[in-house]
């Protein structure tokens, strides 16, 4: 008998505490809600040569979130120029989202998200069913007269973009930070500098585990000066993040022939003793 009460006892304690949990997730539940209120221009639409479409999003969310559109036609996303998201604070208000092609193109729906600030995972969704066309043809004419909300906006947007910006640069700087920037701003240049003295200076299959990078580092070059030619800011993006991996490739091998050249010295010794 007493054993079947602590059964009981034990059932009841389970149940509570599953009833406990069921009652905390929806307080733990992301509350985001977004609503896509008025977009410019109107749909359907034509527009031409990197002629954004404007969304008027409207959200209310209990964290901090950023917002992003995505075009798709049949249901497959296609490839958009589309704004970057600042933050949104918690709670009701208005976020702004604007697609643009250079190319010709056609998009049958747009999906908006909000994502967590920190996770980046979305948290919600909605999308718009429109019928819009990108001619990819620079219009003549002159600009299409915008809703007066999507200056406004835009201008709200920038400001929290530069307050965003301004918190970033005036944060305390941690020492690894200023370390990673200098290695990155200076593997290259030191990356180049060794990978030609150590061709010069190696021979053999020491000079093939050399020659090993500069092969695809190469391929990097030729596409740095191509986009640096382009026109693009950044350019150097690529080139900054290969030639750290360049550098350490060379360094390791320099480490590996002194170890190996040492033992070969050593045990030549050892054979040449009386």
């Amino acid at each position: 008998m007493a054993l079947s009460h602590k059964g009981h006892d034990v059932r009841r304690r389970c149940l509570l505490a599953l009833l406990l949990l069921l009652s905390a997730s929806p307080a733990a539940a992301a509350e985001v809600r977004l609503q896509v209120l008025e977009t410019d221009p109107p749909s359907p639409a034509t527009l031409g040569h990197w002629e954004p479409f404007h969304l008027r999003i409207g959200y209310d969310s209990d964290r901090t979130i950023r917002v992003r559109g995505d075009a798709f036609l049949q249901d497959k996303r296609v490839t958009s120029i589309s704004s970057g998201s600042p933050r949104y604070e918690p709670g009701t208000g208005e976020a702004y989202v604007w697609l643009a092609f250079t190319e010709a193109a056609r998009v049958d729906k747009v999906v908006v998200t909000a994502e967590d600030d920190v996770t980046r995972k979305p948290l919600a969704q909605t999308e718009v069913v429109v019928e819009l066309t990108w001619t990819g043809i620079k219009q003549p004419e002159a600009p299409r007269a915008r809703a007066s909300w999507v200056e406004r906006l835009r201008a709200e947007n920038e400001r929290r973009s530069k307050a965003e910006s301004a918190a970033y640069m005036n944060r305390p700087v941690p020492w690894w930070e200023g370390v990673l920037f200098f290695v990155a701003i200076w593997a290259g240049p030191v990356y180049l500098v060794l990978q030609v003295v150590l061709l010069r200076r190696y021979r053999g299959a020491w000079r093939l585990a050399v020659a090993v990078p500069a092969v695809p580092m190469t391929g990097v070059l030729i596409y740095t000066v191509y986009a640096y030619q382009a026109g693009s800011n950044l350019f150097p993006l690529v080139l900054i993040f290969t030639s750290p991996v360049a550098l350490l490739y060379l360094l390791g091998l320099m480490v590996a022939r002194h170890v190996v050249l040492r033992n070969q010295r050593e045990k030549d010794a050892l054979v040449g003793a009386p």
